[in-house]
């Protein structure tokens, strides 16, 4: 039977939470969703959205959109639509005109006064956390990307002072590992007693890694938990299930590009006759980039796939002893997402790589199925 809820996605991605949702057979209310990737945006529309492409007077659709703060990378603000095919032009246009403000800096909270929100998700930027070396952090003073969890404060806080009871029900944070790191602590203790003053009972951050649920990664995120008016008890991993590996998810009847390398691979072939098994293999004459020089074999996990660098190009074996990467289903396929979904994104002609994209800017759903059957009883 269904049950009902009303979802807030902030920083929605490609939908995971809406998706994990239906999963538990949640009929879903989208109140609102905030993104500001341009590919997300129509991601979560091919799935959860009812609108259907129409004709446009181009330029009048321009010189909506320029009002908006979209981006075509999910780093920078794009500075014209133009080159926009009119289809998905349409499709920004209506999402827009149903959520109005997609940029989390600016959505009004007086839009979401009596709106009976049961779950309001924040998976803020992490690139300020996981990029250590930048120095950016996310405390209050530092307007960098992850910066942005603050406007969930400034949200909230609106909402309060205007109607109290229009607080939403449950919060839901994640974020990567690096978050609980020490130079973070500081910022993320002054984030959970704003909660606090705001009338939240929160969990202590925890760790679920996709690989304890099923999954083929191994990917560990943080989540934190904060109910309003209400104890919250920690979570607790009900029974680890039996992960999947690398070889569970390949797709045979796909041509798969080979790992090209000016050098033969007889060295590895050679250690896997001694029977001495690994999980990976560090090709050490490759490059001097040392995380390009992993190759996975398929009886394994993969390693968290990433937006770029060595992450997005995740190498295995296979039984020919060939070198292939792995492809942008079975990134998305990683993430538990199914393949209905990839024939949806390829139909809209998302390429290869843009498709590898939103699969790593995307929270694994089926760690969302476990956390959502824990907390919302």
């Amino acid at each position: 039977m269904w049950k009902k809820i009303n979802l807030f996605e902030a920083f929605s991605g490609i939908w995971s939470q809406h998706q994990a949702l239906k999963n538990l057979w949640y009929e879903v209310n989208i109140i609102w969703i905030s993104d500001w990737y341009i590919d997300a945006i129509i991601a979560y529309w091919i799935n959860h959205l009812n609108f259907k492409p129409k004709k446009i007077n181009k330029k009048e659709t321009l010189d909506f959109l320029k009002n908006f703060s979209l981006s075509r990378d999910s780093k920078k603000p794009l500075k014209t639509f133009s080159w926009f095919s009119d289809e998905k032009l349409s499709i920004i246009e209506q999402v827009i005109k149903k959520f109005w403000k997609l940029d989390i800096n600016h959505i009004n909270p007086k839009d979401l006064i009596w709106k009976n929100i049961d779950l309001f998700t924040y998976s803020f930027p992490c690139q300020d956390i996981s990029q250590q070396w930048k120095k950016a952090w996310f405390s209050k003073d530092c307007k960098t990307r992850s910066w942005l969890l603050w406007q969930i404060e400034r949200i909230l806080k609106e909402i309060k002072k205007i109607d109290k009871n229009s607080l939403p029900k449950i919060l839901m944070m994640e974020n990567v590992k690096a978050i609980l790191n020490k130079e973070f602590e500081k910022d993320l203790n002054f984030w959970i007693l704003e909660l606090k003053k705001l009338w939240y009972k929160t969990t202590k951050p925890f760790i679920v890694n996709s690989s304890d649920v099923g999954s083929a990664q191994n990917r560990a995120r943080v989540f934190m938990i904060s109910k309003l008016n209400n104890n919250v008890e920690e979570f607790e991993l009900k029974e680890k299930t039996k992960n999947k590996r690398i070889k569970d998810i390949l797709q045979k009847k796909f041509k798969r590009e080979i790992f090209k390398t000016d050098k033969n691979i007889n060295i590895i072939k050679e250690y896997w006759k001694k029977n001495i098994w690994v999980k990976k293999w560090f090709i050490e004459w490759y490059t001097t980039f040392n995380a390009e020089c992993y190759v996975y074999y398929k009886d394994w996990q993969a390693p968290t796939i990433t937006a770029s660098w060595a992450q997005s190009r995740i190498k295995y074996f296979e039984d020919d002893w060939n070198i292939y990467f792995l492809n942008s289903l079975e990134h998305l396929l990683l993430q538990w997402f199914d393949k209905k979904f990839y024939k949806k994104l390829k139909n809209f002609w998302f390429t290869e790589n843009k498709i590898k994209f939103l699969a790593w800017n995307s929270i694994n759903v089926k760690v969302l199925e476990e956390i959502f059957k824990y907390y919302l009883k």
